[in-house]
């Protein structure tokens, strides 16, 4: 299996967090519906020597919680850190410990006019979240 099914299937794995999002849960996606988890590789360099590459290597990623409100977004926020920050196996890859490296939170930021200005989407309450991993794929 590949590292973004393996990462994909511990998310939607997650009765209670499928559930909160109605399964709108993927790599490079933008949804329709709120709440919903965007995921992207940020780097995957492939570490080798002069026999091959390594068996282990590291994956930056960007993890997306898209709501409407920061109250709706943050327990999401939690819940998802807590699911991929643990040891685990999923779809045939191990992943070590992962690390949570930034958090960032805000209203999401809407490009309209002049380059100078810039108008905020109320509506719109996005949480990044970047996760080194470790893993074996």
């Amino acid at each position: 299996m590949t590292f973004e099914s393996a990462l994909l299937a511990r998310l939607v794995g997650d009765e209670e967090l499928s559930a909160a999002t109605g399964g709108r849960i993927d790599f490079g996606r933008t949804f329709a519906g709120l709440p919903a988890i965007s995921l992207q590789i940020v780097s995957d360099p492939r570490p080798q020597h002069f026999k091959g590459f390594h068996s282990t290597r590291a994956t930056d990623v960007q993890v997306d919680i898209w709501a409407k409100t920061v109250e709706t977004g943050a327990p999401l926020r939690e819940q998802v850190i807590a699911l991929l920050v643990a040891n685990a196996e999923s779809e045939g890859v191990q992943f070590q410990r992962a690390m949570i490296t930034n958090v960032r939170a805000g209203a999401e930021q809407q490009q309209s006019g002049p380059v100078p200005v810039q108008r905020v989407r109320a509506e719109l309450h996005r949480t990044s979240i970047d996760i080194t991993f470790t893993h074996d794929a």
